[in-house]
């Protein structure tokens, strides 16, 4: 069964991923409700699967609002900075952004990136069944000891203020890294190395 694949994301570092795999997809970003509650923010992993299975949800609801019929994946994906069990998101300002990266220097933290894929077969308009599983992969950074002038040379840079932990390890923010335990893709956005192994419905939609 050929399935239309559909990206619950507006980040264009999780595109270029999918891309890059050569995955044939169209976007279908909604607007979804961030905010989390006290006991999701306690539990990072978890924080991230809510995220990704609300953001997969809301064009899964977009699109069978319109009568959808056909077979399709939607992908949802969130990723969090976890700092001693402290979610790091995108900083407010640069005050933020300085002191994520002063707690993150010199230690070793985690991103956990979950996606939450769901698979709909629809062969006519009242005929729908819909299935989802969600999952995070985890990726161990270790941060250089970073001087004052350090962080306030980066964050001129201009990258952090959009990303999770004031950094972008496919940018610059790369120089203040010192070494990476897991995928790099999880640290991007995107761990598309487990996306393709665990999914072969999306592997076998590669163009080679």
């Amino acid at each position: 069964m050929d399935f239309e694949i559909v990206l619950a994301s507006a980040s264009p570092r999780r595109r270029d991923i999918l891309e890059q795999a050569g995955i044939p997809f169209t976007v279908c970003a909604s607007d979804v409700d961030e905010s989390l509650e006290p006991d999701d923010l306690a539990q990072p992993v978890e924080a991230a699967k809510k995220l990704a299975q609300r953001k997969a949800g809301a064009a899964v609801q977009e699109v069978l609002g319109v009568d959808y019929v056909g077979s399709l994946i939607v992908i949802g994906a969130d990723t969090v900075v976890d700092c001693r069990g402290e979610i790091f998101g995108k900083p407010k300002d640069a005050e933020d952004a300085k002191r994520m990266l002063r707690r993150l220097s010199g230690r070793t933290h985690q991103v956990h990136t979950a996606v939450s894929v769901w698979m709909i077969h629809a062969p006519n308009a009242e005929d729908v069944s819909l299935g989802y599983r969600t999952f995070s992969d985890t990726t161990h950074v270790r941060f250089k000891e970073l001087a004052e002038r350090d962080i306030e040379d980066y964050l001129a840079q201009g990258e952090s203020f959009d990303k999770a932990g004031a950094y972008a390890i496919q940018g610059r923010g790369a120089a203040l890294v010192e070494g990476i335990e897991g995928y790099r893709s999880t640290v991007v956005g995107f761990p598309i190395e487990r996306v393709l192994d665990e999914f072969p419905d999306i592997a076998r939609m590669r163009r080679m």
